[in-house]
């Protein structure tokens, strides 16, 4: 499917956070937290059919989309730190990470612009009670 056809000429490409997070949670509370593996593989998968060409490219692809403020702190092994992020930032710690959308979505897109394939973890994040998300590739 091509998600990227956008017909809101009135109200735009954008929808409040808070309406995200309720679509991103949903199916969470519904079925429970094996839906964040296929949240973060469905991302990954996704991230292919996104052209980027670099480092700097994801990072402003991640602030022109606003999921969150990318900052690339190592490639070998690759470390991502992703401030204000759409899917965590000033929730409260509930013991887990919850940013698989956005974990997801890196490694795909980091995987497609290093030529390898990528998988991360989320080692800091609000819902483990940090202010901030880091991925660590493992």
């Amino acid at each position: 499917m091509e998600f990227g056809m956008i017909e809101r000429p009135n109200i735009g490409r954008f929808v409040d956070v808070e309406f995200f997070r309720i679509i991103r949670f949903l199916p969470v509370e519904m079925l429970g937290e094996r839906v964040d593996g296929l949240i973060y593989n469905g991302a990954k998968d996704e991230a292919a059919n996104i052209k980027i060409d670099s480092l700097d490219e994801i990072v402003t692809f991640f602030m022109e989309k606003r999921i969150g403020k990318v900052t690339i702190l190592g490639r070998d092994p690759v470390k991502v730190k992703v401030d204000e992020c759409a899917t965590c930032s000033g929730l409260p710690e509930v013991g887990r990470p919850l940013c698989h959308f956005e974990g997801g979505l890196l490694a795909g897109l980091l995987g497609s612009t290093l030529g390898e394939s990528i998988d991360l973890k989320e080692v800091k994040c609000w819902g483990l009670g940090d202010k901030t998300c880091l991925f660590e590739e493992i």
